[in-house]
């Protein structure tokens, strides 16, 4: 009654035990030069967070200066345990489990002295997505001249000492020998021995190789033995009251070892052991290590045999259980099954209803088939009749297909003499053409007397425009949906011909637009440099910002910014350091600078419903 009265208690502190997301980060000051690594953990304590029934992920970010903003730095997945590294690091250790995250920062810098925030991602009791956090900062202490100075001289003398030790001290190769416990109870403690070789280099030009391992007992009996290349070998094959293993490796890959495990120990098992590794070095020398161990082995007391007892009782009463379980399980079988067999007398039943009414309705349908015969041979005629009017109807077709094949050549030929949008005349608004050079462009014939060539466009985000370098060269998109992007190739091509004027085109709770006198782009050879001139328009001039700025994207990162701009604001501009426009970024983002921004407008937060890029030649 005891025994259960304090597994009752165990398990209700358990209970009572908190469950929260933790953060800690060890030191919370940098010293330059003193402090060795820098070590945050993440983690949930008892694998329970507050208000989450199911946990997701679990995610370590820290706090960047630059973008004002927390930067993903390892994410966890709960379900299937995976890590993702999302921030490269030059000197780090990440290690991971069931719901923890721990990154170890070596030799941090003023840099690494940021806020660093823990995030766990998941639902609630009624199935709402929700994330928590917890945060903890660290700080960079530089006020510590004298105390610095200090320890410089005393690494100077460790590496001095260390140069001295390593001419003196040598260490060879070593025997390991030790056992589960030294004192077991017979019949009832399973004993273990494990023999284990560790090998030493120390010179390129000395090598050592081992040659086998033996166990042995005090009575010069053999217990287990294991030569290299060979399995391991027992005195008698027969006896199966010991699990053997053991491997023998080369040297400089993984330590070899014999170990033996007894399930039944006997009074007659006690004594000295010894463990014996024969080594040959490449000079010929021959050397024998051995450890030993002495091992006792007592009669079990009446407790011990009581506690044997206890612990065979709860098993067999699981095993009881688990049986009762079974049969239950089978007998709701066996009920299922009589019910099966039921409903499948009743479904043959059916079935052979289903045939008879099936013969009768063959029966009828034999009579149809020879009604049918007769309207056959009726529509045959017809058909014959049918198939004259069909080719003096398809003669006529092929002619008029022919007129209109002339009437597509004349017009593509007039359309093919186009030379820019400023020669397009249509009633549409926007018209896709082929200019005379074969390039495909769609025009905008309407906005300002029309004849601009647009160049980028998204109205509804169904393209993605995270793209890498080639992409933004050959250009990509579609007409047909509406969002597109030229291809640099082909502005810079446009623009390097004559002087050309930028609008821009937006929708942000209204219209507005953005107008820009020489605009051009130079080569892929000088980073497609944007070149813009004087502003004018309502939606504010954001982009002259962006002035003799290279385009970047996350492949390519040409910015002036010690980030990659394109990389982590998920976008592909003329970025600097990093942006007051970002009309190639995320569709309606919400995370701030990631979303198609003009910051006359929109700020940094909030993104524009409509974007039309477009260059017009000047008269």
């Amino acid at each position: 009654m005891a025994h259960i009265l304090h597994l009752v208690i165990c398990l209700s502190l358990i209970r009572m035990s908190t469950s929260e997301l933790v953060i800690d980060v060890q030191p919370s000051i940098i010293l330059p030069e003193i402090t060795p690594q820098l070590v945050i953990n993440c983690s949930i304590t008892n694998n329970q967070v507050q208000h989450l029934q199911v946990i997701k992920s679990l995610t370590l970010s820290r706090f960047n200066e630059t973008i004002r903003d927390f930067v993903d730095l390892v994410a966890l997945d709960s379900s299937t345990i995976d890590l993702k590294k999302l921030m490269p690091f030059k000197y780090s250790q990440i290690s991971f489990g069931n719901l923890y995250i721990t990154l170890t920062l070596y030799n941090p810098t003023e840099f690494d002295a940021e806020v660093y925030r823990c995030m766990v991602n998941g639902d609630t009791s009624n199935w709402t997505n929700i994330s928590l956090f917890a945060k903890k900062g660290v700080e960079h202490e530089t006020n510590s001249t004298a105390l610095i100075e200090k320890i410089r001289n005393f690494k100077k003398d460790e590496v001095n000492s260390k140069c001295t030790l390593q001419n003196n001290d040598r260490k060879g190769s070593k025997v390991h020998f030790f056992a589960n416990s030294d004192i077991f109870k017979r019949s009832i403690e399973p004993l273990t021995l494990k023999c284990s070789f560790q090998a030493m280099k120390h010179d390129e030009n000395e090598s050592s190789t081992l040659q086998s391992l033996y166990i042995l007992h005090e009575s010069n009996r053999i217990i287990a033995n294991i030569n290299k290349g060979q399995e391991v070998l027992t005195p008698s094959q027969r006896d199966n009251s010991k699990n053997i293993q053991g491997e023998i490796h080369d040297v400089g890959s993984k330590d070899s070892y014999l170990q033996v495990t007894w399930s039944n120990v006997k009074s007659s098992e006690s004594g000295k052991y010894f463990c014996e590794a024969n080594v040959k070095h490449s000079d010929g020398r021959a050397e024998r290590l051995s450890e030993m161990l002495i091992i006792t082995v007592v009669s079990p007391t009446f407790d011990d045999l009581v506690k044997v007892v206890e612990k065979l009782l709860q098993q067999f009463n699981e095993h009881k259980s688990h049986l009762q379980e079974n049969i239950e399980k089978n007998r709701e079988m066996l009920d299922r099954n009589k019910q099966t067999i039921l409903l499948i007398k009743k479904d043959v039943l059916a079935n052979q209803q289903s045939l008879q009414n099936m013969k009768e309705v063959w029966n009828s349908n034999q009579t149809n088939i020879i009604s049918l015969k007769e309207e056959l041979q009726s529509h045959r005629q017809n058909i014959s009749t049918l198939k004259e009017n069909f080719e003096t109807v398809f003669s006529n077709f092929s002619t008029a297909l022919i007129d209109i094949k002339n009437q597509i050549v004349k017009e593509r030929s007039v359309f093919n003499q186009v030379l820019s949008c400023r020669d397009v005349k249509s009633i549409e608004d926007r018209l896709v053409v082929f200019l005379a050079s074969g390039l495909k462009v769609m025009c905008d014939t309407k906005t300002d007397g029309g004849g601009w060539i647009i160049f980028q466009r998204r109205i509804n985000g169904k393209v993605d425009f995270y793209r890498d370098w080639k992409e933004y060269r050959d250009g990509f998109g579609d007409y047909n949906i509406g969002e597109f992007y030229l291809g640099n190739d082909y502005i810079f091509n446009l623009t390097s011909t004559g002087k050309y004027d930028l609008r821009v085109d937006l929708k942000y709770n209204d219209f507005y637009y953005a107008q820009y006198s020489n605009f051009q782009i130079l080569s892929e050879k000088e980073k497609y440099q944007l070149k813009i001139g004087a502003y004018s328009g309502n939606a504010g001039d954001s982009l002259s910002y962006h002035n003799n700025a290279h385009f970047s994207t996350y492949d390519q990162d040409n910015d002036n910014s010690s980030i990659n701009c394109a990389w982590t604001l998920s976008g592909a501009w003329w970025y600097k350091s990093c942006h007051h426009v970002n009309l190639n970024g995320r569709w309606r983002s919400k995370e701030s600078g990631k979303s198609v921004t003009w910051r006359a407008l929109t700020g940094e937060q909030e993104s524009v419903l409509y974007s039309e890029m477009k260059i017009r030649e000047k008269e």
